[in-house]
């Protein structure tokens, strides 16, 4: 039997409450635009709130997400979320708070627990173009009809809804001659982490995480930085909460359901032992609700980031986010000494637009880009950057009722310079 359809009208819509979407939709908010926020998770927050992703690894730290970071060293050490003066994470609930604070600030309509099941799509011009979405709730299915869309998923899902092409794996040398890639092609994407949280409950010394298996992986000590680096000192400091990276664990397909719940079952029997050994010496364990995932899709748009792009050291002109976190390659061990290092790079506006769809802007890890480029771009503080700006961009083009390859990326900085977006757009940091 066919349901009945609620039915929503905006200016703007954004899929994917997380890193990328909650900067975009604040943006676009901020911007003028009518902004609904969609999530399928029933909170929002993404990666710091489903994975545990709390450390804001990399940079810079500018506009929305510098806006965030100060808010939580605020708010955090007055709640007592935060240990030690110089922490470098926050508890998950501390993200989710400040997130929801700035969302309701900006007048953004949110949606939890919806999930995109299908577009809406017409085909007035040489593209087809995306009109809206319809959304699976728990109640009923609701309809949303908008003028843009930024697909901040994190695996394009809406893009490809909307018949985008989409990248995934890794590509070969003759692809893009990429310096770091591979000989031949490879279905094989970065290795998955699940993140927990340890904690002290009863009293005594600080607990040596030396002797976890998987603690040179990553073991973050607030106010020092990795256990491993100084473990006397961290005993010492003994902050009674730590940030654990878990363990590493390949996954087959990260777009198959069945793929990562076998990975999920991997990574519990890999870390039965530390989480044993942590219980025994009188500590809380705390696993992350959803395994860490890297990558998934990227969707083709007007211009393909490649690791030469970074390694230029030039800013395209249409610059719309800035990145200085080097490559990241989990699951590659062959890379020469030092070859991770790039200089400041810039992202290009047409690495968002997708080349197959008008009404459709893309944000976050799933923009245009190689495997490669998305090891450094693929942080929190960038893809902020990079959903600020898709935000931006989506509003502009509803006022205008412009297309995105229509907008000129002259435009879109020039708001994104303004006092209540503040995204710094040049190599003076």
């Amino acid at each position: 039997m066919i349901k009945k359809h609620d039915h929503l009208n905006t200016e703007v819509l954004v899929v994917g409450a997380g890193a990328s979407g909650i900067p975009a939709a604040i943006a676009a908010a901020r911007a003028g635009a009518k902004v609904v926020l969609l999530e399928e998770d029933p909170y929002v927050g993404g990666a710091p709130a489903d994975m545990w992703v709390t450390h804001l690894c990399g940079g810079p730290l500018t506009g929305i997400v510098h806006e965030l970071e100060t808010r939580l060293k605020k708010n955090c050490l007055k709640r007592r979320h935060r240990i030690g003066p110089h922490g470098r994470f926050f508890l998950p609930e501390a993200f989710m708070r400040e997130e929801v604070q700035m969302l309701a600030e900006a007048g953004v309509i949110v949606l939890t627990g919806a999930r995109v099941v299908d577009v809406l799509m017409s085909q007035a011009g040489y593209r087809p173009r995306l009109k809206g979405v319809c959304v699976a709730t728990h109640r009923k299915p609701l309809t949303i009809r908008t003028q843009m869309t930024v697909d901040a998923t994190g695996t394009g899902a809406v893009a490809i809804m909307a018949g985008c092409r989409a990248m995934y794996g890794q590509e070969s040398k003759r692809d893009f001659r990429e310096t770091s890639a591979l000989p031949t092609r490879s279905p094989t994407v970065q290795d998955c982490t699940w993140m927990y949280i340890s904690q002290q409950l009863r009293e005594g010394p600080c607990f040596d995480m030396m002797k976890l298996e998987w603690v040179k992986l990553g073991v973050l000590v607030n106010g020092l930085g990795w256990f491993h680096n100084d473990p006397e000192k961290a005993r010492e400091l003994n902050p009674r909460i730590f940030l654990h990276w878990g363990c590493r664990v390949k996954c087959d397909d990260t777009r198959d359901p069945l793929a990562v719940a076998r990975a999920q079952m991997t990574a519990l029997k890999l870390m039965e032992h530390d989480h044993a050994l942590l219980r025994e010496n009188g500590y809380a364990v705390y696993l992350a609700p959803h395994i860490g995932v890297r990558e998934s899709n990227r969707i083709v748009g007007e211009h393909i980031i490649t690791e030469s792009d970074l390694r230029s050291g030039v800013l395209p002109p249409d610059t719309i986010a800035l990145g200085t976190y080097g490559l990241d390659i989990w699951g590659r061990n062959d890379l020469p000494a030092g070859s991770s290092h790039v200089p400041a790079y810039g992202i290009p506006y047409r690495a968002l637009v997708p080349k197959d769809a008008d009404g459709l802007l893309l944000a976050g890890k799933a923009i245009s880009g190689t495997h490669i480029a998305m090891s450094a771009y693929r942080v929190m503080p960038i893809a902020g950057s990079i959903g600020q700006a898709a935000g931006v961009a989506a509003a502009l083009c509803a006022k205008r009722k412009q297309q995105p390859r229509q907008t000129d990326p002259k435009d879109i900085q020039q708001v994104l310079r303004r006092k209540d977006q503040h995204l710094q757009l040049n190599l003076g940091l």
